[in-house]
């Protein structure tokens, strides 16, 4: 899905021609793009990225970006942020990504042009479709604090995110009480329904039978 004010056409026309991606426009409230269901992808060139810097609109929008959706992307696009019609200076530029990085945790991507950004968004179409209703692979961080320690179990459970794995732990307080849940109680939580709420159930309760035996000696 893509914000109808987005003016991009290489870009657009890249993404249906050679990707082969179907492209519905529409009035999207936060981003550029939106890749289903999750990510939020904000693009910018570079010459906006350092006027956004100037007027003070990165940062509040960093800040929506964050708050608003489980995934977001900036995508900055142009090959270098020199010779640009703007009187921002390499250190700021250098400041302003280090703060959206460790202040915002928000996923910085740098493409060339509009038919690298295609790429960038095709790339992450087909990693989102292959992690499929899961929120991705857990990185190699380890919480030490035993709330955030169930939350972090909570996110391995298909579909569920930051947001959802802390509605859970409110509702239930503790894993041996989601684990002893019906689909029902799942379901009830804001954000599960139905469907999410019965993979999670099947998850929690599928025995070792249902697995193929595999035999080693083939």
């Amino acid at each position: 899905m893509v914000d109808h004010r987005e003016n991009a056409e290489v870009l657009l026309k890249d993404l249906k021609e050679h990707h082969y991606l179907v492209v519905e426009k529409t009035h999207l409230e936060i981003g550029d793009y939106k890749i289903f269901p999750d990510i939020i992808l904000e693009r910018k060139t570079v010459d906006d990225f350092c006027l956004s810097i100037v007027d003070g609109r990165l940062f509040r929008q960093a800040f929506r970006l964050v708050q608003l959706t489980e995934n977001p992307i900036l995508i900055i696009e142009g090959s270098t942020f020199a010779n640009r019609n703007h009187k921002v200076s390499i250190e700021s530029i250098k400041g302003a990504l280090v703060t959206l990085a460790q202040t915002y945790r928000l996923p910085v991507i740098r493409s060339s042009n509009q038919k690298d950004s295609a790429w960038y968004i095709n790339l992450l179409c087909r990693q989102r479709k292959r992690i499929g209703q899961n929120s991705g692979v857990l990185s190699s961080y380890r919480p030490k604090r035993l709330n955030k320690q169930k939350e972090y179990l909570l996110r391995s459970l298909p579909g569920v995110g930051p947001k959802l794995a802390k509605s859970i732990l409110r509702q239930f307080e503790t894993i041996e009480n989601v684990a002893h849940a019906t689909q029902k109680d799942l379901a009830e939580i804001d954000g599960l329904g139905e469907k999410k709420s019965e993979k999670i159930y099947q998850v929690l309760h599928e025995s070792q039978s249902e697995y193929p035996e595999i035999n080693r000696g083939e």
